[in-house]
């Protein structure tokens, strides 16, 4: 789905011939067809199986400049890359060679990074190792969670592919730059473990952080409350007058004006906005005019065993 900005711009520029999905169908690649359906575009589908069957004949009987890659969950095969005449493109949104792999947004807002950006670089045989074309630094503001900033990615995208492109116009190799091995990090899918909150160790900041790296994608950082998995969609920092020292994750405050605060480790406090549960999707206010209160806990997961890990 973030490629639909880029599809609407050079659909008006009339410079996209077709919009392709790769797999099955999930929340996102409908989402993309749907766009194409609305711009008028040639749509296709291909499954995995299909790489080097239909789709390669299909590209072949395309002949496109240059194919535009967002998100692809498969590798593509190497032999596919010299049918188009300018080559196959990925959008990463990360400054290559940091944060290689699937979910480059997630890992840097749960790691607290105040900057990331957009690369695009040419393919190659390994995921996100291709030479860069051009890339583009963005700020990521405070308290913005993983789809705030990924839309803002999306739209930001639009413009960088738009220099890029001009690049390609003519390209000379010295236009490609390879990437520096020295900064490469990783960024794969999160596992069950990577989201959820240890109030022991974890800092107010990192459980901020993290809150925000899960929201909306991966439904909330999980905690326990009540022996049931909660997951936390939004916080934020606050400051109390003469605070006490609790054990972290201790309900702290309740009221049905301020909602729900609650401790972290070194005398910190977190106000909870939203949660979900089993039960729905509530606000801390209305969390606390059902009676949870001062004294309560939320706790660290220690099993989570049957909880399964996907996009929301």
């Amino acid at each position: 789905m973030y490629a639909i900005p880029t599809m609407h711009f050079f659909s008006g520029h009339q410079m996209l011939q077709s919009v392709v999905s790769l797999g099955e169908m999930d929340k996102n690649n409908i989402q993309v067809e749907h766009a194409a359906k609305h711009l008028n575009l040639p749509f296709k589908r291909f499954l995995k199986n299909e790489l080097l069957t239909a789709f390669k004949n299909w590209l072949s009987e395309q002949q496109p400049d240059i194919v535009l890659v967002f998100g692809c969950a498969y590798k593509i095969p190497t032999e596919l890359f010299t049918i188009p005449t300018l080559g196959f493109y990925n959008v990463h949104f990360s400054l290559l060679p940091a944060y290689r792999g699937k979910e480059p947004v997630f890992w840097q807002i749960k790691n607290g990074e105040s900057t990331g950006g957009i690369t695009i670089h040419q393919m190659a045989a390994d995921y996100d190792t291709g030479p860069v074309l051009i890339q583009h630094e963005m700020t990521i503001f405070p308290g913005e969670n993983h789809g705030l900033y990924s839309g803002r990615l999306s739209v930001e995208s639009v413009g960088v592919i738009g220099k890029g492109i001009e690049k390609l116009d003519g390209l000379k190799s010295d236009m490609l730059y390879q990437q520096n091995e020295t900064g490469v990090s990783y960024s794969p899918a999160p596992s069950v473990n990577d989201i959820k909150i240890d109030w022991e160790t974890q800092s107010a900041k990192e459980i901020e952080n993290l809150v925000n790296a899960t929201n909306p994608d991966y439904g909330g950082a999980i905690t326990i409350f009540r022996g049931q998995p909660f997951r936390i969609l939004e916080v934020n920092l606050i400051e109390l007058n003469n605070p006490t020292e609790f054990s972290p994750g201790t309900i702290v405050h309740s009221d049905t004006n301020y909602g729900i605060f609650v401790a972290c480790k070194n005398v910190q406090f977190l106000r909870i906005n939203i949660v979900q549960s089993s039960e729905g999707i509530f606000s801390g206010i209305k969390l606390a005019s059902l009676g949870i209160a001062a004294g309560d806990r939320f706790e660290s997961p220690a099993d989570l065993s049957g909880v399964i890990v996907k996009m929301a």
